[in-house]
């Protein structure tokens, strides 16, 4: 759909993007538009619009790109309407913006001129190069009208508009984000660059009025004018970052995780007091003051929002995602939308009004605004992909439960063809997700770009997506099942799901596949090595052997096997949990595809998978896609993707000539 919608400050107004394939171009346009809630009626106001933010109450603000250079630039839609105002002109592309004063605060490298002895990286110790600065609105503005009131012999000087904050820093840093509220910016930074050192944070306070600074340049010069930044180094828990700064500004709620004594310990959400401190944040017992507000509820937070209303925060449970509001005691109270559920995000304004993408049993992602109510929101739907795709059957979807081989409660979705008669034996296709930090959504069809799962309901396949172990729809607790345990614990819990439904009477256990990608793809590859019972797999962007993800992944640090590899003690639970262990006895058909430019997991691995299985003789196809990374986003590509994996499961389940090229699904 194009991200989370945001309801105007005075909560008249919603603006929304909409992403469109387009095969001409092979992107994704991307489309603006606003809904008047008062006259319930729509309009579009921009085409290449993204990470849209609210100004005031008639101006918007986004991230658009600008040519011939197709760098990205913060600009202004004033009135919402007519051509939008580019505000900032950095030598490279904007990353991450906020509101911020009289203008924006925004995060972009820094422009700094290539080597003359040649084009490298210097693997995992390039210097940081992101960079935070300051525009402000008014002066920029003045700038483009005197660039164009001038000849350019005249050479008229522009005045001070923008500065860089991040100066004042003690070393260079990787900015991971920030937040800002009145004249404060907390933000949270790493040491490098790469992801590697996700979890090596460092938090500063920084206090300015940075329109005073801009004056004071214009006077004195920039040193003297940074001189008068004053910022505090916050003496944190390493992987701890600041996410939300409460109304008065007087308490922050902060995400981190325990990274030194368990590995793959849940993100938590947690309160910080700071009034009790005398303002003295770089105090080296801060981590005692800390207060954990998840506990109790025991979910992975994402989206969170403190308004004078208080704490509200986005979680899944099982399937669904849900709006929870939490007290500071850790209570909580959690709220219905009906029949709908976000995605995985939403927005809230400051007097309450929500807006989301948001999906149900019977709907496609369709976006949403929520006016509040006694009983949480009034919920209003705003947009009608559903009925623009009538001519599509996506068949029906439930939620189901089974106890895995273990005892584990598993919940999963069940989709079936509209025409389903239980008297009847179907093929059946797994669908596990990526992650494996995800959940699969309670939904008439979820964004998927690389499964064709309405096709395959076409032809009377039915689908399960089984929540495994390690997902974040249940506790910590069930998160932390598969460590060093991938594979083995989630492959219990597909195999007890296909169980659970072969004694319902209408699978045909003769005709079961599953596909998946990342790490839904690596399960895929696991299960038709290391199990019997798979007529065919797909796989993409999986993983053949934990040993070549450690020594490739830019986000080695960041899998659910403990120590190293290289180690002795280590190599029999890395290889336990690699599918390419089971090689000497695969005879599953497997289709493999993958990005060649993936960072995430090498091509390599499915490079493995193919040679292993072809010098087997099992039948195998591999489709590399040139210049294509981790999941990519590219319309013919992704049909592409569709195609094959149809093609393949038509096959192997139905009985149908395998074309890989046939192109009339």
């Amino acid at each position: 759909m194009g991200g989370k919608p945001h309801v105007s400050p005075n909560c008249t107004k919603v603006a929304y993007l909409k992403g469109i394939p387009n095969l001409k171009t092979n992107s994704l346009d991307i489309e603006g538009y606003i809904y008047n809630i008062e006259s319930k009626t729509t309009h579009r106001y921009s085409k290449g619009s993204r990470y849209i933010k609210w100004l005031d109450d008639d101006t918007i603000c986004s991230l658009k790109n600008v040519q011939p250079s197709g760098n990205a630039q913060i600009h202004m839609y004033q009135d919402l309407i007519g051509e939008p105002i580019q505000i900032t002109d950095h030598p490279k592309s904007i990353q991450s913006y906020e509101v911020f004063s009289k203008g924006f605060v925004f995060v972009a490298p820094k422009d700094v001129p290539k080597s003359r002895i040649g084009d490298f990286t210097h693997v995992e110790s390039e210097e940081p190069n992101s960079r935070l600065f300051y525009v402000s609105i008014e002066r920029a503005l003045r700038n483009a009208e005197r660039s164009v009131s001038h000849f350019d012999e005249e050479k008229v000087e522009d005045i001070p508009s923008y500065f860089e904050i991040s100066k004042i820093l003690d070393e260079s840093y990787e900015i991971d984000s920030f937040v800002v509220s009145e004249h404060i910016i907390y933000l949270n930074c790493r040491s490098r660059t790469d992801l590697f050192y996700s979890n090596d944070t460092t938090c500063y306070r920084i206090e300015l009025n940075p329109e005073s600074i801009l004056d004071e340049i214009e006077k004195s010069g920039e040193e003297e004018a940074l001189s008068s930044i004053n910022v505090v180094k916050l003496k944190l828990p390493k992987s701890f970052k600041v996410k939300v700064i409460s109304p008065t500004g007087d308490k922050l709620l902060l995400t981190g995780r325990d990274v030194t004594s368990i590995p793959i310990a849940r993100e938590d959400l947690w309160l910080l007091d700071i009034t009790g401190l005398g303002g003295k944040l770089d105090n080296p017992d801060l981590e005692q003051h800390l207060k954990c507000l998840t506990e109790k509820i025991d979910r992975y937070p994402l989206d969170v929002y403190w308004i004078d209303d208080g704490i509200f925060m986005l979680h899944w449970n099982e399937s669904r995602c849900f709006i929870t509001k939490l007290e500071e005691s850790g209570e909580y109270e959690t709220y219905s939308l009906g029949d709908v559920h976000p995605e995985h995000s939403f927005s809230m304004n400051k007097s309450g009004h929500i807006g989301f993408p948001g999906m149900s049993k019977t709907s496609l992602i369709e976006t949403y605004y929520g006016k509040p109510n006694e009983q949480g929101w009034e919920i209003t739907r705003l947009t009608n992909e559903t009925e623009d795709h009538p001519h599509l059957d996506f068949g029906t979807v439930e939620s189901i439960k089974w106890t895995s081989k273990d005892g584990t409660e598993i919940e999963g979705i069940l989709r079936k063809p509209t025409d389903f008669d239980p008297k009847k034996k179907y093929p059946l296709m797994i669908f596990p997700h990526g992650g494996p930090r995800a959940s699969s959504h309670l939904s008439l069809l979820e964004n998927d770009y690389f499964r064709p799962a309405h096709s395959l309901l076409a032809r009377g396949i039915l689908i399960l997506q089984p929540n495994y172990r390690g997902g974040i729809g249940k506790g910590r607790e069930f998160m932390q099942l598969n460590h060093d345990n991938l594979g083995v614990g989630d492959l219990w819990d597909i195999e007890s799901g296909i169980n659970y439904l072969v004694e319902q009477g209408f699978v045909d256990e003769k005709r079961i596949g599953s596909m998946g990608g990342s790490q839904g793809g690596y399960l895929s590859a696991y299960a038709g090595m290391h199990s019997d019972r798979f007529a065919a797999v797909s796989t993409h962007s999986g993983v053949s052997s934990w040993y070549l993800y450690y020594i490739s992944s830019d986000m080695r640090n960041e899998f659910h096997i403990g120590g190293s590899p290289h180690e002795a003690e280590n190599r029999e639970k890395y290889w336990n949990s690699a599918p390419i262990a089971a090689i000497e006895k695969a005879n599953t058909p497997m289709l493999i595809q993958h990005g060649e430019n993936d960072e995430r997991i090498s091509v390599v691995s499915s490079k493995e998978l193919y040679r292993a299985l072809k010098h087997k003789g099992v039948p195998t196809e591999f489709f590399a896609y040139p210049n294509k990374g981790h999941g990519f986003l590219a319309p013919r590509e992704n049909y592409a993707v569709m195609l094959q994996a149809y093609r393949w499961f038509c096959h192997y389940l139905l009985g149908d000539e395998l074309d890989l090229f046939k192109d009339d699904f």
